[in-house]
C-alpha cells in the first residue's frame, strides 16, 4: 500500500485545465472595420485570429460598428431611395463630401456594393436602375453586417456587464427607410445599461493608471473626462455618443479579466490600456498599403 506522498497524481480538474489559460482575443472596433474593408485586410486578420483558442468583441464595439459603416451604409440608402435618384450622382455627390467617414464610403461603395458605372458614359434610364439595384443590395447588405458581427465575426459578443442597450438594437428597416440607427439614450424607456455603475465601481482606479498616458492620447483623455464627469456626479446618465468617446476604455472594462490579448491598430490607446488591465497587446498594421 502506498503512502500518501506515494499516491499518484490526479488528474486536472475542469478549473486546474483552464487555469492553463486559452489564448483569448479582444477585437476592438478598428479590427472589425478592417475585416470589412477589403479583401486583402481581411485575409491577413484571419490568419491572426486562427492562432488565438476564442475570440471577442463587445457591445460597445457593436455601437461603434453600427455608427460608422452600417450608419454609412444607411446613409447612401437615404440618398439612392430619393425620387429620380441615379447611382454616379448620388456616389459622387457622398464621396466629395468632406468628413471623417469619407474613405469608408469609399470601402462600401468599391467592396460591399460593388456597383460600378462612370458619370461620363452611362444613360440617365440605366444611371436610375443602378441606383434601384444599389439600394435593394443595402437592404440586404445593412441587417447581415449587423448578423455579422453579432453571429459570425468572433465566438461571442461581450455585454453582459455594461449590458448596453444600442448594441442590442438590429438595424430595422420601415417602409420605405431605416429606423435610427442609434437612438438616444433615456432611462426609464430605452435605456437599461450598467455603463455608469461601472464606471463608479473601477473607474476611478483607471482613471488614476492612466494619468501618465493622457498627453500621448486624446482619446484616452476624452474617455478619462467622461469618467470623471460620472464620478462626479451621481446622477450623470451617459448617451450612446459619450460610450463612444470613451469606447477603448469602456471596451476593456468589458473585456477585463476575460481576454488575454488586445488586437487594434490603434496602439497610442490599447498599448497603455492592455498593460494596465493584464492584456498582451498585439498591434495591428498593414505596412503593404503604404506608398512608396
Amino acid at each position: 500500500m502506498t503512502s500518501p506522498s506515494q499516491q499518484p497524481p490526479s488528474p486536472p480538474s475542469v478549473s486546474d485545465a483552464t487555469s492553463i489559460s486559452p489564448r483569448r482575443a479582444l477585437l476592438d472596433t478598428t479590427v472589425q472595420l478592417d475585416r470589412r474593408k477589403t479583401e486583402a485586410r481581411r485575409r491577413k486578420l484571419e490568419s491572426i485570429l486562427a492562432e488565438f483558442d476564442w475570440r471577442f468583441s463587445t457591445g460597445i464595439s457593436l455601437v461603434e460598428f453600427k455608427a460608422t459603416v452600417i450608419q454609412e451604409c444607411i446613409t447612401i440608402h437615404n440618398q439612392l431611395r430619393r425620387t429620380g435618384a441615379r447611382f454616379t450622382r448620388a456616389r459622387d455627390a457622398l464621396l466629395e463630401k468632406k468628413g471623417r467617414q469619407i474613405s469608408l464610403r469609399a470601402h462600401i461603395f468599391n467592396n460591399l456594393l460593388q456597383v460600378f458605372a462612370s458619370s461620363f458614359d452611362i444613360s440617365e434610364e440605366r444611371d436610375c436602375r443602378l441606383a434601384e439595384k444599389a439600394r435593394l443590395l443595402l437592404e440586404n447588405i445593412i441587417p447581415q453586417l449587423y448578423a455579422w458581427f453579432v453571429k459570425e465575426s468572433v465566438d461571442a459578443v461581450l455585454n453582459d456587464r455594461l449590458a448596453c442597450d444600442r448594441a442590442k438594437e438590429p438595424p430595422r428597416k420601415k417602409r420605405a427607410a431605416f429606423e435610427v440607427n442609434l437612438p438616444e439614450c433615456k432611462r426609464g424607456k430605452n435605456k437599461g445599461c450598467h455603463v455608469e455603475q461601472v464606471i463608479r465601481q473601477e473607474g476611478s482606479q483607471l482613471v488614476s493608471l492612466l494619468a501618465p498616458h493622457l498627453s500621448a492620447s486624446e482619446q484616452l483623455q476624452q474617455a478619462v473626462d467622461i469618467f470623471q464627469k460620472v464620478l462626479q456626479n451621481s446622477e450623470m446618465e451617459l448617451s450612446h455618443g459619450d460610450c463612444r468617446r470613451a469606447g477603448d476604455c469602456l471596451i476593456a472594462l468589458e473585456a477585463k479579466e476575460k481576454a488575454t490579448h488586445a488586437l487594434s491598430s490603434n496602439a497610442r490607446e490599447w498599448e497603455p490600456l492592455s498593460d494596465l488591465l493584464g492584456f498582451q497587446f498585439v498591434p495591428i498594421t498593414f505596412p503593404e498599403e503604404k506608398t512608396v
